[in-house]
C-alpha cells in the first residue's frame, strides 16, 4: 500500500510540473522557399517564392518579389517565363489550348535572384484516367454515420513506381485538411506494399469524402457536386508531400511525435549544389465530376 501511495504521489508531482522549456531553433537568416506545382492543364500556372521563417513565427511567410523565373523543356524546344504578380506569385498564362507539355517531357526550372541561381528538374509522369465516381448509401457503422458517400475508381498502371496526388473539391471547396491529403503509390499508400497495376485500394477510394474536426467522414447531400482530380507525381514530390503530411499531423501523435524537420525537395543552389527548401513538380492531370442524386 505504501509503495502504491508513493507511486501515486510521484505521478502527481510529475503531472504538475509546468516549468516552461525554451527550445532553440537555430534560425538565423531567411532562406528561399520554392512552391512550384505545375500541371498540363490549359490554365494559368503559378510558382510561389517565399522566405523561410522561424518555426514559432505566427505570421504568413514573406513573398519574394525580385526574382526571375522560367520553366523550359529540357530539349530546348520551348521556354515559359513566369511573371511576378503579387506577394511572391509568379504566373505563366497560356494561350487558348496551350499547355506546358506532354507526358514524358522533362522540364527545367530556373530561378535567379540577384547573384544567386537555383534550378530543378521534373518529368511529367503518366496519370491513369478516372473510371468513375460512385455514390452509395452506407449503413450506420463504427466510425461512420449512415448516409451517402463517394468512392473513386481508377486503376494504377502496370509497372512499379507510379505516384499520384488525389485532390477532391466538393461544392467548390477544395478538401485540404492534413488528413484529407490523399497520396497514392502503385494503388496503395507507399512503395513498400508490393502492389502494382490494380484498382486503387478501398481506403484511398473512400478518402475523397470530407473529414470533420474529429476525423470522421461527412456524408454527402443530394445536389452536392464532387470533382476529383488525380495528379501524377515524381518520386521527390511524393516523398516531399509524405513528410509534410506527417509533420503537419505530428501534434496528434502524443508521445510518439517524430522530430520536426523540413520536407526534402529537389531544388538546388547552383553555386553550392546543395538543396534548398521547396519542390518542383509538373503533373499530368485526369479528372471527373459527379452530382449526388
Amino acid at each position: 500500500m505504501m509503495r502504491l501511495l508513493s507511486l501515486l504521489l510521484l505521478a502527481a508531482a510529475v503531472h504538475n510540473c509546468t516549468d516552461p522549456v525554451e527550445l532553440t531553433t537555430d534560425f538565423e537568416t531567411p532562406e528561399l522557399v520554392v512552391d512550384a506545382w505545375l500541371t498540363d492543364e490549359s490554365a494559368p500556372q503559378t510558382i510561389r517564392l517565399t522566405l523561410s521563417q522561424d518555426y514559432y513565427a505566427n505570421r504568413l511567410p514573406a513573398g519574394v518579389e525580385d526574382a526571375e523565373v522560367v520553366v523550359c523543356l529540357e530539349s530546348g524546344a520551348a521556354c515559359y517565363p513566369f511573371v511576378h504578380q503579387d506577394s511572391g506569385r509568379y504566373v505563366w498564362t497560356p494561350q487558348p489550348g496551350e499547355t506546358l507539355g506532354r507526358v514524358d517531357d522533362r522540364f527545367v526550372l530556373g530561378i535567379r535572384r540577384g547573384e544567386e541561381n537555383y534550378a530543378a528538374t521534373s518529368t511529367m509522369r503518366r496519370v491513369p484516367p478516372i473510371d468513375s465516381i460512385a455514390v452509395r448509401l452506407e449503413e450506420d457503422q463504427l466510425g461512420l454515420d449512415e448516409g451517402l458517400y463517394a468512392q473513386l475508381y481508377a486503376r494504377d498502371f502496370v509497372g512499379e513506381g507510379d505516384a499520384y496526388l488525389v485532390r477532391t473539391t466538393i461544392n467548390d471547396t477544395l478538401l485540404n485538411r492534413p488528413r484529407e491529403l490523399n497520396l497514392v503509390y502503385d494503388a496503395t499508400f507507399d512503395a513498400g506494399s508490393g502492389t502494382d497495376g490494380i484498382v486503387f485500394i478501398s481506403p484511398i477510394r473512400f478518402n475523397i469524402n470530407k473529414i470533420d474536426d474529429n476525423g470522421g467522414f461527412v456524408a454527402l447531400e443530394p445536389g452536392d457536386r464532387i470533382e476529383v482530380e488525380i495528379w501524377s507525381l515524381n518520386p521527390e514530390a511524393f516523398f516531399f508531400l509524405s513528410v509534410a503530411r506527417d509533420q503537419i499531423q505530428n501534434g496528434d501523435n502524443g508521445i510518439f511525435q517524430i522530430p520536426v524537420a523540413n520536407s526534402p525537395g529537389n531544388v538546388i543552389d547552383l553555386a553550392t549544389e546543395e538543396p534548398i527548401l521547396g519542390v518542383f513538380n509538373v503533373s499530368a492531370v485526369s479528372s471527373a465530376t459527379r452530382i449526388v442524386e
